[in-house]
């Protein structure tokens, strides 16, 4: 197929602003997303603000992101933390003092059957005793006893040596050229 260069490139021009409409892919959105959360924060300068306004009005995927944000902003400044205690910080200082006059063995005990993070220091040690057992049971149902099996070969192969010697005496007689 021959392209006429005006006529494919104002086509191809058509076809990439039609996508680029449909698709909603802007370097605002994909690459620099701190772009838009400084807008929303009003960290941004004027002219940095009147250019991003300008791509809002016109990409709608980058307006849903400032329309989130700014919800999000919203629903930060109706939040309230709770109010703390006025006798936490001396509760909490008590608690510590407590711990650290304990004695050694004490702590360590503490330090061994109460780990920070109790399931997860386990579950490992769990899985790889799972194993081991299933790896000894198998081994041991797969592999028979070597003692009987080697009393069986040998009660298989035993030879009678008046055997042994008739056939040799045989042998002789029919090999061609022997002396009798």
């Amino acid at each position: 197929m021959k392209r006429c260069a005006r006529v494919w490139l104002t086509w191809h021009n058509t076809v990439v602003l039609l996508t680029r409409e449909r698709t909603m892919m802007c370097e605002t959105n994909n690459k620099n997303k701190n772009v838009l959360i400084d807008y929303c924060s009003g960290a941004l300068n004027e002219a940095q603000a009147r250019e991003v306004e300008q791509h809002i009005a016109i990409c709608g995927e980058c307006r849903r992101t400032v329309e989130a944000q700014n919800e999000l902003w919203r629903a930060l400044d109706q939040f309230a933390p709770p109010q703390v205690s006025v006798r936490f910080n001396a509760g909490l200082y008590a608690r510590i003092a407590e711990e650290d006059c304990a004695p050694l063995w004490k702590r360590w005990m503490r330090r061994v059957f109460e780990p920070a993070v109790p399931v997860a220091i386990w579950k490992p040690a769990v899985s790889l005793a799972a194993v081991c057992a299933v790896l000894t049971f198998g081994l041991m149902v797969r592999i028979p006893n070597r003692a009987e099996n080697v009393q069986q070969i040998r009660a298989e192969h035993a030879v009678d040596i008046e055997q042994v010697a008739d056939a040799l005496d045989d042998l002789e007689l029919l090999t061609p050229g022997s002396a009798m």
